[in-house]
C-alpha cells in the first residue's frame, strides 16, 4: 500500500520552503593587532620574541585570522625551509599572565600540519601567502630521447620562497593553535580577557636553507595579527548571551600538541624512548625522526625532512606502550627497500592520527617516494635542492575512539595512571644519532568565566 506523500518525499530542488534563515543584525570589521614590543629588527640573535596583545570589542572570528610579517634577508641568499611558519620555534598564548596554550618545536609541528592537512588548493594558497614549497618535478638529464614517454611524478616540494640578501618578503600565515583554530570554528567570545600571543623566533639555520659554507640571516619587521571581529546589534540576542555568560561562562575546545624530545643513538637494536604524556584526551602520537644536528646545519631541511632511514640504517618496526598496553596492538613493520617495500600501515596510522576533528583521515600530500627518502639528503644548490626527495615519514599511532565532530573526550586518557609511556623502536645501524620529536595531539578545553578570564585544561 502506498503511503501518503509529504514534503519529506520530495527532492530538495522542489522544496521551495527550504531556505536559509536571515542572519541576525550585526556589523563586522577586520581588526589589526600590532606587536607591542617594537615593530622592527626582531632576530634570533637579538630581540627574539614578538609579543602581540589581542582584545576585541565583539566576537573574534579566529578561524579567519592570519599573521602578517616582513622578512628581510642578509649576508647570503637563502630559501624558506618548507613554509614561513618555520621562522617561529615556539608559540605561546597567555591570558592574565597564565599560559593557556604553548607549542614547542613549532616550526616542525607547523611543517607536519602543512604537509598532512593540506588539500590541493591549500598548496597553492601556501605558496602565494606563506612562501611554501610548490608542486615540482625533478628534471631529467638530456639523454638522446631515452626518456621519451617516461612518466615524471609531480610532488609538493620542501624548498620555499627564495630570499635574496637585503631583499624583503611579506608572508601571511595562520597559527596552528587549538585556541585560534578550534573545533567547529567557534569565535572567541565577547568580553574575553586580553590575550598575549608570544612568538619566539627560530634560529637562522632552522628557518632558512642555503648551500654549505653560506651563512644567511634574517630579521622580521611589522608583525601584526589580522582577525575579523563582529558585533551583534540585536539587543535581545546579546541579552540572552550575557545571561548565559553570567550564569555559567562559555566553554569550547580545540586540538593542540605537547612536545617530547628524545635522542636515539645510532647502534642497531631495540630502543625505548620516554614520552610519559599525561592528557585527558590524547588523540594520537606522532614522532618525527631527524638528524640530531639538523637545526645547526644550513644545508639540511630542519623542518621539512623527517623519515625512517638515513641511507645507512632504517627503522624496521615500532609500537607505543601506554599504561603497559601496546598501541597499536600489533607491531607496525616498515621496509624502505625497493624489494619488499612496506610503508602502508605506518602511513595509515599517520593519516588517522593527524586527522582534523570529526574527520577519519587527514588530507596528506605525501606519496611513497616521500616516505622512503633519506633524511640526510642535502641542499646543494638551486639546481640540486633535494626539494622533492627529502622524506615526510612519521612514526604514528591513532588513539581516537570515535571520529565524530559532535563528540569530545574521544582520545585516550593518558593521565589515568602514572605508568610509563614509551615508544619502542627497532632499527638497523644508523649513520649517526637521531633526534626524535614526539607530538602528542590532545584535546584542550578552554573556559571563559563570567568575568571574562580564560583558563585551559588538557
Amino acid at each position: 500500500m502506498q503511503s501518503a506523500i509529504s514534503n519529506d518525499n520530495l527532492p530538495k530542488s522542489m522544496r521551495y520552503g527550504l531556505m536559509s534563515s536571515n542572519a541576525v543584525q550585526a556589523e563586522a570589521s577586520l581588526a589589526r593587532y600590532s606587536s607591542v614590543n617594537g615593530s622592527s629588527n626582531f632576530s634570533p640573535t637579538g630581540s627574539n620574541e614578538i609579543r602581540i596583545k589581542v582584545k576585541a570589542n565583539g566576537f573574534l572570528e579566529t578561524s579567519k585570522h592570519y599573521l602578517s610579517f616582513t622578512v628581510t634577508g642578509a649576508t647570503a641568499n637563502s630559501n624558506v625551509d618548507t613554509h614561513a611558519g618555520s621562522f617561529f620555534d615556539r608559540v605561546t598564548i597567555e591570558a592574565n599572565g597564565n599560559v593557556v596554550e604553548q607549542i614547542q618545536s613549532y616550526g616542525l609541528y607547523n611543517s607536519i600540519r602543512q604537509t598532512y592537512n593540506c588539500p590541493f588548493d591549500k598548496i597553492f594558497k601556501n605558496a602565494a601567502e606563506a612562501g611554501a614549497g610548490q608542486l615540482e618535478f625533478k628534471n631529467q638529464a638530456a639523454d638522446a630521447g631515452a626518456d621519451d614517454g617516461k612518466i615524471i611524478k609531480v610532488r609538493p616540494g620542501s624548498l620555499g620562497e627564495g630570499i635574496t640578501a637585503t631583499h624583503s618578503k611579506v608572508f601571511c600565515i595562520q597559527l596552528e593553535s587549538g585556541l585560534l583554530l578550534n573545533h567547529h570554528a567557534k569565535a572567541l567570545p565577547n568580553n574575553l580577557v586580553e590575550l598575549d600571543i608570544v612568538l619566539r623566533l627560530a634560529g637562522n639555520y632552522q628557518a632558512l636553507m642555503a648551500a654549505t659554507g653560506q651563512d644567511p640571516s634574517y630579521t622580521i619587521s611589522d608583525p601584526a595579527l589580522y582577525c575579523p571581529v563582529y558585533q551583534i546589534l540585536n539587543g535581545d540576542v546579546m541579552a540572552s548571551y550575557n545571561q548565559v555568560v553570567a550564569s555559567e561562562g562559555v566553554m569550547w575546545s580545540g586540538d593542540t600538541c605537547k612536545t617530547y624530545i628524545n635522542s636515539m643513538t645510532n647502534g642497531a637494536g631495540t630502543k625505548n624512548l620516554q614520552i610519559n604524556d599525561r592528557s585527558l584526551s590524547c588523540k594520537g602520537l606522532v614522532t618525527a625522526f631527524r638528524d640530531e644536528g639538523v637545526d645547526s646545519a644550513i644545508n639540511k631541511y630542519a623542518n621539512g625532512a623527517y623519515g625512517f632511514q638515513d641511507g645507512t640504517g632504517t627503522i624496521t618496526s615500532y609500537k607505543y606502550l601506554i599504561g603497559s598496553k601496546n598501541y597499536p596492538q600489533s607491531d607496525v613493520n616498515i621496509s624502505t627497500a625497493t624489494d619488499g617495500l612496506n610503508v602502508g600501515r605506518v602511513s595509515e596510522e599517520t593519516l588517522k592520527a593527524l586527522a582534523k576533528h570529526g574527520q577519519k583521515y587527514s588530507e596528506g600530500t605525501v606519496d611513497r617516494h616521500q616516505l622512503v627518502g633519506d633524511i640526510l639528503d642535502l641542499y646543494a644548490s638551486a639546481t640540486d635542492a633535494a626539494s622533492t626527495d627529502v622524506p615526510k615519514g612519521l612514526i604514528s599511532v591513532d588513539l581516537k575512539k570515535f571520529s565524530d565532530d559532535g563528540l569530545r573526550m574521544i582520545g585516550l586518557n593518558t593521565a589515568a595512571n602514572s605508568s610509563p609511556n614509551t615508544l619502542e623502536i627497532t632499527h638497523t645501524a644508523f649513520a649517526g644519532a637521531l633526534s626524535a620529536t614526539t607530538f602528542a595531539i590532545v584535546e584542550v578545553f578552554f573556559q571563559m568565566s563570567p568575568t571574562g578570564s580564560l583558563t585551559s585544561v588538557m
